[in-house]
């Protein structure tokens, strides 16, 4: 990785849980793993992300959790992933429900070192 540098508006928090992607105009979904999130958007790692402006609903799962978001793709990486700005929330809990989980993944401690993780 170079020294390339992303202005950001909100501070992303790594995670690992999977997400259900689909399309705002139907059709079926598929999954993808959320790599890293913030309260405007997240980062979806899929084999085959979508393009740049499809407007997308997720469905976060964690700890028990069913968070819905709506968003559009803003970036997109093919056999790597994309980015997804969120736009709004499908029920109106779902907010509380991001900035508790939001909150979670902050609480958690931060370390610049990488740990061996064996799957």
């Amino acid at each position: 990785m170079g020294e390339y540098k992303e202005s950001r508006k909100f501070q992303r928090y790594p995670c690992d849980t999977g997400v259900l992607i689909r399309l705002e105009e139907g059709g079926g979904g598929f999954w993808g793993t959320l790599s890293d999130i913030c309260t405007g958007g997240c980062y979806v790692y899929t084999f085959s992300p979508l393009p740049m402006g499809k407007a997308v609903e997720l469905t976060i799962k964690t700890s028990g959790r069913e968070i819905e978001v709506k968003g559009t793709v803003a970036s997109s990486l093919p056999g790597v992933g994309m980015g997804v700005a969120f736009t709004s929330f499908v029920k109106t809990e779902c907010e509380d429900m991001l900035k508790a989980y939001i909150a979670e993944l902050a609480s958690r401690p931060q370390s610049g070192q990488t740990t061996n993780v064996f799957h």
